[in-house]
């Protein structure tokens, strides 16, 4: 029996422009053949056996041919498995759907089109020009940016006549297609707009006329992925630009992880404009609780426990032995913010700690760092993002890296170190003066203020949140 494919459109770049649909194929699918510019955080959604086959093309060589792409989702989905090809933008723009569908349709193979956000309206969102506004443009064309072998690089009527164009990776050739333009009637004031890494913490404009564009993006250094908007609606920026004005565009920070739970704070300075990820991707192995592990936990008088992930595994063993939530100790301790809140989620009230106490029960990963009465699971790297967070760290230049705590800074100077990252060029932020301290130990030294004190307001606003909650 054949399997199926989805053909998903991971959106433009920001996380959160992708469909529910997307996300829903991507929890189920068995292997995810993903592009370059779809954002490698969407994998996250991936069950933990999910194969992850990078197929990006670089614009100086290509990872996977378009005919190894084609036979190998007709591969895969032949061997019975949900397949998601995760394509940036939409797949059906400048996407080689219909090339890739047509392979799947003449092996007999079943599949979907789950249409993404484009990149040309998203670009010219994110840098506050509407495609089409009724005092300026009634009509908007996409082309792409490249030479097909089937065109002679004319401009047809259709683009000729458009109030708003949109090129797809057309730095390359954009003089040629401004002179195209000019030849082909346009006036040379004609307002355009150039829009690099759009809708990301990357994200730069630059704006001129079909006459004076290609200086700027020379002399700003330009490059694709970058969407080219021509037309008077660019005009529109001026009152409407919004992105660009978050407070942390264009910083780069990892934030640092100890756990495969989600960043907190990675999504809040997503939101702040930043580049930020979240590394090294973890994931768990569950130890199981014996009938007599659970017993000794039900009957100590004090329970605590180290990471929320292991609420979830107690809360299960429980079940499985015949007990429920009434059994656990009447007092419950934790050792963070997010532990606190997963207890809260079970309708338990804990106490927050500094440090692990006597006379307690501990429950928790394994770790050096506590002594662990019983362990629910071990942290280990995720195998599947090693090689797309190498490339990840060598492909952008981090600035800071923020700790949320002791555990991270271990994990990340084991695995930053292994990927050839320099630590010594990054600056650091921290949640904690003992994590401070023990970074400091490690031999981070310089403290990023503006990210330091933005991670104190990050914290003081959850507070108020958790409070109110």
């Amino acid at each position: 029996m054949s399997g199926f494919v989805s053909f998903v459109g991971a959106g433009p770049g920001d996380i959160g422009l992708i469909t529910e649909k997307g996300i829903r194929r991507l929890k189920s699918a068995d292997v995810v053949l993903y592009d370059r510019l779809a954002n490698p955080r969407l994998l996250r959604f991936t069950k933990p056996d999910c194969r992850l086959v990078y197929c990006g093309k670089l614009p100086d060589r290509h990872v996977m041919r378009q005919d190894m792409i084609n036979r190998a989702l007709t591969d895969f989905a032949l061997q019975g498995l949900q397949v998601v090809r995760l394509k940036g933008g939409d797949p059906s723009v400048f996407g080689r759907v219909g090339e890739e569908a047509k392979a799947l349709k003449e092996a007999g193979i079943e599949y979907e089109i789950v249409p993404g956000v484009t990149a040309s309206v998203a670009a010219a969102s994110y840098a506050g020009i509407p495609v089409t506004h009724r005092d300026y443009s009634t009509s908007f064309t996409v082309r792409t940016g490249h030479y097909c072998s089937n065109s002679t690089g004319k401009i047809n009527e259709s683009v000729k006549n458009a109030d708003t164009i949109a090129y797809y990776m057309g730095i390359k050739n954009l003089p040629a297609h401004c002179d195209q333009l000019i030849k082909d009637g346009l006036p040379s004031t004609t307002k355009i707009a150039v829009v690099e890494w759009a809708t990301t913490g990357k994200q730069r404009t630059v704006e001129g006329s079909l006459e004076t564009i290609n200086e700027k993006v020379i002399s700003n250094k330009i490059q694709n992925p970058a969407m080219v908007i021509i037309g008077d609606v660019v005009s529109m920026r001026k009152e409407l630009a919004w992105y660009e004005k978050k407070p942390l565009l264009g910083k780069r920070l990892l934030i640092a992880k100890a756990s495969p739970s989600e960043s907190e704070i990675e999504r809040y300075f997503l939101d702040s404009g930043a580049e930020a990820y979240a590394f090294p991707t973890l994931t768990m192995k569950k130890t199981k609780l014996s009938n007599e592990d659970v017993e000794h936990i039900t009957g100590s008088g004090r329970l605590i426990f180290t990471a929320p992930e292991s609420i979830d595994i107690v809360m299960e063993s429980l079940l499985e032995a015949g007990f429920d939530v009434r059994d656990l100790p009447r007092w419950i301790g934790c050792l963070s913010e997010k532990t606190l809140q997963a207890l809260r989620l079970k309708g338990i009230i804990g106490h927050k700690l500094q440090k692990t106490e006597a006379n307690s029960v501990v429950v928790g990963p394994e770790s050096q760092q506590f002594n662990v009465t019983f362990s629910t699971h071990r942290i280990v790297r995720d195998q599947r993002f090693k090689e797309l967070e190498e490339r990840l760290l060598a492909e952008e230049k981090w600035e800071t890296v923020v700790f949320p705590n002791r555990s991270s800074v271990d994990w990340f100077t084991q695995e930053a170190d292994a990927a050839g990252l320099p630590l010594s060029l990054l600056k650091f932020a921290y949640i904690g003066n003992q994590v401070k301290a023990y970074a400091e130990e490690k031999g981070f030294q310089e403290i990023d203020e503006e990210i330091q004190r933005e991670i104190e307001s990050w914290k003081t606003n959850r507070s108020k949140v958790v409070s109110a909650g």
